[in-house]
């Protein structure tokens, strides 16, 4: 993976996602005054709302941790501030590309620049992947069905987009649950594309083929760390479990800053898991603008419509924004840290 190129993406994407912030937080303050937002904030319970940034900040450090996990079991021995690296590179990427479609190739190539093997990158955070996946999907389905009626009749219309969003994340979780348990029948699936594909005179068939075995190949390896190595499994998905969870506590601690009560902890957990699935799958940078107009729909029932959109704008701030900045600027300073060290 050439340097250049990598950094050149990540540049472009920024400045693209910077635009696309631009445009969202202007039709937010179309609608809101940023002065109320403030005198919300003066009168909130400053307690919770930096319990909401510790929460964040513990995010990245349990993805971290997941990171050290595999990679030591792999026989590697990378330092937890390396991982800490890897992990908030993926973040800030992911955030700023379409479906998080950067912040592998981001983690990838700072693993790469510590020296550590490619293949043990590249199942790593397959492995992360295969986890995360597994336990997001279980949680939103589990939170869809629970508020099923509820969920229908407060989106309106818009309940198309959490059925597409829970449709494309459970078929993501079927191909690799595929690739882990019946990785033959992956195969023979992708054999029938293929086949579908010539009929239709798809002139990079055999590359399309070459590069999907490959790709079961390569889950499949990840998969077997999953099942020859039970206890790391059970590990990885006790983080990974305990990560979301958190990171999904965070409406919930706006909540409480605003001195609000009778929904509970509960309630904001399954809402913002409903939230998380129907986004995350969509091309769009971090989501921005989709994830806004779903937590209007999705919260009005929570929050007095006198504070709902404060209350959106102060969640959003602290489970993305302020963390797409952070973990640029640390990004940033690991990057030239390292470059310097380099150059010495």
């Amino acid at each position: 993976m050439k340097t250049n190129n990598v950094l050149k993406k990540s540049l472009l994407s920024s400045v693209l996602f910077i635009i696309l912030v631009v445009i969202v937080f202007y039709f937010i303050f179309r609608d809101l005054a940023f002065k109320d937002i403030l005198f919300l904030i003066r009168k909130a319970n400053k307690f919770y709302l930096l319990l909401g940034v510790i929460v964040m900040f513990s995010y990245n450090i349990l993805e971290a941790l997941n990171l050290k996990i595999i990679l030591t079991s792999l026989g590697d021995k990378p330092r937890f501030i390396n991982c800490y690296k890897y992990a908030i590179g993926s973040f800030f990427t992911a955030s700023i590309t379409p479906s998080s479609s950067g912040g592998d190739p981001m983690a990838l190539y700072l693993m790469s620049k510590d020296k550590l093997p490619v293949s043990h990158s590249a199942i790593t955070l397959l492995t992360k992947l295969l986890v995360y996946q597994m336990v997001i999907i279980i949680l939103a389905t589990t939170s869809f069905i629970i508020s099923f009626k509820q969920i229908v009749a407060l989106l309106g219309n818009m309940k198309f987009l959490v059925f597409l969003g829970l449709t494309l994340n459970i078929l993501v979780f079927t191909l690799y649950f595929l690739a882990i348990f019946f990785k033959q029948i992956l195969i023979y699936l992708v054999e029938i594309l293929c086949k579908l594909l010539k009929k239709l005179h798809y002139k990079k068939t055999e590359a399309l083929r070459e590069k999907i075995n490959l790709q079961v190949e390569e889950y499949s390896r990840a998969a077997n760390i999953l099942k020859t190595n039970k206890q790391i499994f059970i590990k990885t998905i006790l983080t990974t479990l305990i990560q979301i969870i958190l990171s999904f506590t965070i409406p919930y601690l706006v909540y409480l800053a605003f001195d609000l009560e009778g929904a509970s902890l509960f309630k904001f957990i399954t809402t913002q898991a409903i939230l998380y699935v129907s986004v995350s799958a969509l091309p769009f940078p971090g989501a921005v603008g989709i994830s806004e107009a779903v937590f209007m729909k999705l919260y009005k029932t929570l929050f007095n419509p006198a504070i709902l959109g404060s209350a959106m704008f102060i969640t959003r701030f602290i489970n993305f924004y302020l963390f797409v900045i952070i973990t640029g600027i640390l990004l940033a300073i690991f990057i030239t840290h390292d470059n310097f060290k380099k150059t010495k």
